[in-house]
């Protein structure tokens, strides 16, 4: 008889290589017991590893709520906020023309134009 792998017991594997991972590199006991724990109780029992599951998903599902908010909080005011002060120090003072300084919104371009330029527009 062969015994078909499910998604629980996916999951209690890759949170015990996960955590045996940070043992190795950590070198703190905690993270061995805790590998070892939920192996064997992912091992010992499917209800516990469906269980072991369910709580993987939920703090995946609690995380997702914070994580996103405060990475780009941090994207903002370490990347976008000292681009901005830089652009204002040392770039155009109206880049965008957003003041109307000129008679007209049309900009006129003095350029000729041959039947070569029409062929190849890119």
């Amino acid at each position: 008889m062969q015994c078909k792998s499910t998604n629980s017991e996916k999951t209690v594997l890759f949170i015990t290589v996960g955590f045996l991972v940070l043992f190795l590199i950590l070198k703190q006991n905690v993270f061995l017991y805790i590998a070892l724990g939920v192996g064997i109780l992912g091992a010992i029992s499917t209800f516990l590893a469906t269980q072991i599951d369910w709580l993987w998903t939920k703090l995946g599902w609690i995380l997702s709520f914070i994580v996103p908010n405060i990475l780009m909080t941090l994207i903002f005011y370490f990347v976008l906020t000292p681009t901005a002060f830089l652009s204002r120090i040392f770039g155009k003072k109206d880049a965008m023309d957003l003041k109307n300084t000129h008679d007209s919104l049309w900009k006129s371009k003095d350029a000729s134009y041959s039947k070569e330029s029409f062929e190849k527009p890119w």
